[in-house]
């Protein structure tokens, strides 16, 4: 809805026409019913240095005198002084005469008999005391005694501003009247004029909008303006100070100086053309110079600038609203129609100065009438723009309440998805130890944890392939969610059916009748799957924990079925949990024995994986991989030993070997000419290790050899742990230009607040996200991961990259690099050297 269609337009707009109508209606009624009595035509003469005295001038051929054309009274600016004369009519009663320029610096009049003998002579004019002037009215008033004959009137008018002689004559008592009009109504425009004022400058107290103190300053000088040219200032405030008669002088250029500031500023906040505001700031910069040259211009020069630059002003604030008005600017009606008053006003007063129009009270009133409603629609348009910046806040807030949402939303969608197995739709590892963690706190809690493990999963997705293996798993959750769902009847609180990973899922089951129900899953479950024709045997095996009779504490209940899982994996079949299960296993103890002396003796081995930046089509960062090949024992897989590392304190060791592993390498690819991006694995136990944060730091600040930083990489889950403590490590890392990765984002259950607030320059996302998008043929989920990677400003990497179904998928939905077999294996360093070297001259090709 426009403003214009707004109820508070039309009340506004139904305001100023009533307040208009209002005061027309009240100067009609104080118009005189009597027109007031034309003078005789007015001559007028050049005052020089033979003719200064009125001696001389009496001494002047007549056809030396000018002929005052009858429609103006005035002949302009002028430096020069003149002589005026004209026939007064005789009187039967005493009369007043009357200049009706009270700003006049000087006037001598002076009357004279048909004989020109002269009868009275007064000195008047606004440089001269006030109680020195023969009446104490505002303008210029001599009394004119009663005659039978006409008399001749002869003045001497010298002023800096415009030279005029507007003579009236009438009756003392008219002219009485007229002076009580003229206050009455100067009286009437001050206090509205003041009232206006004291309401802008209360609203720049309250909203601290320049336009409000500019229209205050403005409209503060016109009135001091039209007081001084109505004689009041003189008349009441100043009356013994002629000196202090300069408002007009400096009040016009200040009164430019705040009118271009309104302009500026009322615009400031909108969407108008910065051409359109050049002018204003002209205007404001030579407003400024006008003032600081005053002194040595002189009141003349000041007054007439100062005038010219008013009317300038006026006509481009005009133009500039109708050229608003014209394109359909908001802000520009009631500001095109505050200026219209006002210069119509003006126009008005200059018609009755050059006698086109009447003199009454009407037109008299012109310019004070035109302000006073210039003044009003100014501040409407005020109001006007307030209301709609207030408008705007309110359409900003709610949009960043809908933005607030929408990022809710999203964010509430991301933990949804983070707590659910993406290719089983179970709830995964972080929902059970949430839901462990409530039992923990309900009493009376009784139940069974089933921990359910495919032993040949591994070889079955080794030989299928990962998307027939999901088949698998689909497949299998089937049959979970059918069995729990047949269960439900007879049970509100259990099952509960929890996928840990691809091969591994967990039971919560109540108690009542545990064997029955037990017994009827392992049924269920043990049967030959069939997927794709193809009847596979899992070889599942089974643990189970009671609780709270096995342990004290719900959320244990999952470490204990983990320890009776693998004696069930050694005996194919089910095994309840024993206390005997928590030992320490011989084979693990040997094992942590055997990685002492492998680190020692320098047997690990680092293996390298190359990630492609899709953009440049090169090879950009390369992931580091730990292996470790036992003389008797064979290839030890990186799960086996590092989470035992972790338990027992070696991880730190581990990583130093690691480190220094790494910035060999490094220093090897630099001095061949690649300059890439390595990327080693860390720890989070590693975060809160000072002496080894320290050792990490000084390693890399001897890297001088080397333009790219090290980057190390951290699982989402990892991340879900941090402290504080180890916060504050990745932020000393950041301040020491190492990159912090994400690494396996999408398995985890990150808060995107939190995520937000870490040091993170890139993010890997798991390969689970990309088969799901592959498998379902739908990226929504993919996308967002990718979409929330670009919106924290980091580098987003999609793992496990296989297919070329697989990379158009990456492609396409613009992450900045893959890494993956489809490009290349794990390799020893020697072999990768060798294999970037044959990159570089064949470029991309299936590996």
């Amino acid at each position: 809805m426009t403003f214009r269609q707004n109820p508070l337009f039309h009340t506004l707009f139904f305001l100023a026409l009533c307040a208009g109508l209002l005061v027309a209606l009240l100067l009609v009624h104080l118009m005189p019913q009597q027109m007031l009595k034309p003078l005789n035509p007015l001559h007028y003469f050049p005052v020089t240095e033979q003719s200064s005295e009125l001696q001389q001038v009496l001494l002047q051929p007549t056809d030396q005198w000018q002929l005052l054309p009858g429609s103006t009274a005035s002949l302009g600016y002028q430096q020069s002084s003149y002589w005026y004369k004209t026939r007064l009519s005789a009187s039967s009663t005493e009369t007043a005469l009357s200049v009706q320029a009270p700003f006049l610096d000087q006037v001598e009049l002076y009357v004279l008999d048909r004989q020109l003998k002269l009868l009275h002579s007064y000195q008047l004019g606004d440089r001269q005391l006030y109680k020195l002037r023969p009446l104490p009215t505002l303008n210029f008033v001599i009394p004119l005694p009663a005659s039978t004959e006409d008399l001749w009137l002869f003045a001497k008018v010298t002023n800096q501003g415009a030279n005029m002689l507007p003579l009236q004559r009438s009756s003392t008592r008219e002219m009485e009247q007229q002076e009580h009009q003229a206050v009455f109504i100067q009286s009437l425009f001050s206090g509205i004029f003041s009232c206006l004022i004291a309401l802008s400058a209360g609203l720049y107290l309250i909203y601290r909008h320049g336009y409000f103190l500019a229209f205050s300053g403005m409209f503060f000088t016109v009135v001091l303006i039209q007081l001084e040219i109505n004689g009041l200032l003189f008349a009441y405030v100043w009356p013994n100070s002629p000196d202090f008669n300069l408002v007009i002088e400096y009040g016009a250029v200040l009164g430019s100086l705040f009118a271009s500031v309104f302009m500026l500023s009322f615009f400031r906040t909108t969407d108008s053309p910065n051409w359109l505001m050049w002018p204003f700031q002209l205007i404001r910069i030579f407003a400024v110079l006008l003032l600081f040259a005053s002194p040595w211009l002189g009141g003349y020069w000041l007054k007439k600038t100062g005038v010219e630059l008013t009317a300038l002003t006026g006509c481009l604030m005009l133009l500039a609203s109708f050229w608003l008005l014209h394109k359909r600017h908001a802000h520009a009606l009631f500001l095109s129609m505050a200026l219209l008053t006002m210069l119509t006003g003006v126009a008005v007063m200059i018609l009755r100065s050059k006698g086109y129009l009447p003199e009454v009270v009407l037109t008299n009133s012109a310019m004070e009438v035109g302000n006073a409603l210039a003044a009003l629609f100014f501040v409407f348009a005020m109001l006007q723009n307030l209301y709609m910046e207030k408008n705007k806040k309110i359409a900003f807030q709610q949009q960043i309440l809908d933005q607030q949402q929408h990022i809710q939303n999203m964010q509430q969608k991301a933990l949804d998805l983070a707590l659910k197995e993406h290719v089983s739709d179970l709830p995964n590892k972080q929902a059970l130890l949430n839901r462990l963690e409530q039992l923990d706190q309900q009493r009376n809690s009784d139940f069974y944890l089933v921990m359910i493990e495919h032993q040949r999963f591994r070889q079955i997705e080794r030989a299928l392939g990962v998307e027939e293996a999901n088949h698998t798993i689909i497949g299998f959750s089937k049959l979970l969610k059918r069995w729990g769902e047949q269960q439900r009847q007879t049970e509100a609180q259990y099952p509960s059916l929890f996928a840990l990973e691809r091969d591994s899922y967990a039971v919560l089951i109540a108690p009542t009748d545990f064997r029955s129900q037990f017994e009827l899953l392992r049924h269920q479950l043990d049967a030959l799957l069939k997927v794709d024709n193809l009847q596979l045997d899992l070889g599942t095996v089974y643990s189970s924990v009671h609780y709270p009779a096995d342990c004290p504490k719900a959320v244990d209940t999952l470490d204990l079925a983990l320890a009776a899982i693998e004696h069930a994996d050694r005996a194919g079949d089910y095994l309840p949990y024993e206390p005997l299960y928590l030992e320490h296993n011989l084979e693990h103890i040997h094992l942590l024995s055997e990685l002492n002396i492998a680190l020692q003796d320098d047997l690990l081995e680092l293996y390298v994986q190359p990630i492609l930046d899709m953009k440049q089509q090169k090879i950009h960062a390369a992931e580091l991989l730990i292996r470790w090949y036992h003389p008797k024992m064979g290839q030890i897989a990186p799960d086996d030993f590092i989470p035992l590392a972790e338990q027992t304190g070696m991880i730190s060791q581990v990583t130093e070997w690691v480190l220094d592993k790494s910035l060999i390498l490094q220093k090897q690819l630099t001095d061949a000419g690649a300059h890439l991006r390595l990327s080693m694995n860390i720890s989070p136990l590693d975060l809160r290790n000072t002496a080894l944060i320290s050792r990490v730091i000084e390693a890399v600040k001897s890297t001088s050899y080397s333009s790219v930083p090290l980057q190390l990489e951290l699982t989402e889950t990892a991340f879900v742990d941090l402290v504080k403590d180890s916060e504050q490590a990745l932020k000393l890392l950041e301040r020491s230009n190492i990159r912090i990765s994400l690494d396996d984002f999408g398995v985890g259950q990150s808060s995107l607040a939190r995520l937000q607030g870490l040091p993170l320059g890139e993010l890997k996302i798991d390969r689970d996200l990309l088969c799901q998008a592959v498998r379902l043929n739908d990226d929504t989920v993919l996308r967002y991961a990718v979409m929330l990677g670009k919106s924290l400003q980091l580098y987003t990497v999609i793992e496990g990259v296989e297919t070329l179904k697989e990379l158009e998928f990456a492609r396409r939905l613009g992450a900045d690099a893959v890494q993956g077999y489809l490009l290349a294996k794990p390799m020893p360093f020697a072999t990768f050297s060798q294999w970037l070297l044959d990159f570089d001259q064949q470029g991309f090709r299936l590996s």
